[in-house]
């Protein structure tokens, strides 16, 4: 593999679709979007590779916390998106009054109804899943009333899985803490879309009462890999995927070396991505794992646009930048970005209980970071989240840095 030059969103764009898809009947395609925050890239899945997405989302629910189809689910993304087949997010509508409705209309052949009629069995029927929506205006902190009510949904539903932006679930749990309410009894918490940093994982486990199962996914692959009970790196689908951690010249590095995330996938023969530079960046461990099995695990730090690189051309990913505002004394949560030639922006959402000393955490972050920086700090009361719907808590100058090469 390594002699295969590795593919990033700038050659999908440049040569979408005539030179990346088969001869196919276009009538099957369905066209992916990844709503990335960098980049909107569009990928086409034929119905093969859309039921491998479902087989691996319903084997990542399994091996981490348990789930079987029927099982309660609660989701809250980053915006009302296709992750089923349905197309129109949330729907009231239920299976049999749409597929009443299909043979009214004369539908049965209808491909979108068809397609929609299949989310709505999956996601009623096989995953029990509700949707709730977002925090929408009132971005990353809204206040306590908000919070309350899906407090009260949580409750009255009663999931076995929650899953949802990591910036809702720490903002969810973070509420519970600070008030000193009763702790939810969710089994099992996963994020989707975002990441949960290691230090959050222990408030997120006591607020809901579970255990928080990481995975790993995207618009592109769907689940990619997830933890087993052992909570020591990803599992790769390696039957779904190879996944590689390479340098900036798409070299695979050594086990425990941070590097970018490729990954070819194998179900995919309708537009193949092979050593595909998927924007994250990472560790693999090669060495077998206490739960028996022998593949390849992975460690997900962060994207690859949102990492900062410090004075001594070290990465910063965002799991490191989240993990050390949020342990500054009088910070509920921070982002930074990295204007160039060692300036940096920091805005800072306060806590109420604790008093924030600026010019303390300027020299903090200067010591953490090295060098001689230039520290702007202001104050805000929520942050706002990208166009797609996700929050972006590091601008990063990795991307920037001559040291380590172009990020695709």
């Amino acid at each position: 593999m390594a002699t295969i030059s590795v593919t990033t969103k700038d050659d999908v764009e440049a040569h979408f679709p005539d030179g990346m898809t088969d001869d196919s009947d276009p009538a099957d395609w369905r066209m992916m979007s990844t709503r990335g925050t960098a980049q909107r890239l569009i990928t086409i899945q034929g119905f093969a590779k859309r039921d491998a997405v479902r087989a691996a989302q319903l084997r990542s629910l399994r091996l981490s916390g348990g789930y079987r189809p029927g099982m309660p689910m609660v989701e809250i993304p980053p915006e009302i998106c296709e992750i089923v087949c349905g197309e129109e997010g949330e729907q009231e509508q239920g299976v049999l009054s749409h597929a009443w409705g299909m043979l009214r209309r004369g539908q049965l052949r209808d491909k979108k109804a068809v397609r929609d009629l299949r989310g709505l069995v999956e996601r009623h029927w096989i995953l029990n899943r509700k949707m709730y929506p977002g925090f929408g205006r009132h971005g990353s902190h809204p206040p306590t009333e908000v919070l309350d009510e899906y407090l009260l949904r949580l409750r009255r539903d009663r999931p076995y899985v929650l899953k949802a932006l990591a910036t809702y679930l720490v903002a969810i749990a973070r509420h519970i803490h600070t008030e000193n309410l009763p702790p939810l009894q969710i089994p099992v918490i996963k994020t989707m879309g975002s990441r949960v940093t290691p230090g959050q994982r222990p408030l997120l486990e006591q607020a809901f009462g579970g255990v928080y199962w990481d995975d790993y996914g995207s618009a592109e692959f769907g689940a990619i890999a997830c933890e087993c009970e052992h909570h020591n790196g990803l599992h790769v689908f390696d039957d779904f995927f190879i996944v590689e951690v390479v340098d900036a010249e798409g070299h695979p590095v050594a086990d425990g070396q941070r590097g970018w995330i490729v990954v070819t996938d194998l179900m995919n023969t309708t537009m193949p991505l092979i050593r595909y530079k998927i924007g994250d960046v990472g560790v693999i461990d090669h060495q077998p794992c206490a739960c028996g099995r022998s593949g390849p695990r992975i460690t997900v730090e962060g994207r690859a646009h949102d990492t900062l690189v410090d004075s001594q051309g070290g990465w910063r990913t965002t799991d490191d930048v989240v993990d050390f505002l949020e342990q500054c004394p009088g910070v509920v949560a921070g982002q930074v970005c990295a204007l160039g030639s060692q300036r940096y922006e920091l805005t800072l959402i306060e806590d109420t209980h604790v008093a924030l000393d600026q010019e303390a955490l300027r020299e903090q972050f200067a010591e953490w970071i090295g060098g001689q920086p230039t520290v702007k700090l202001q104050t805000a009361t929520t942050l706002r989240p990208e166009a797609g719907g996700k929050f972006r808590y590091v601008r990063g100058d990795l991307e920037r840095s001559s040291n380590h090469g172009s990020v695709g």
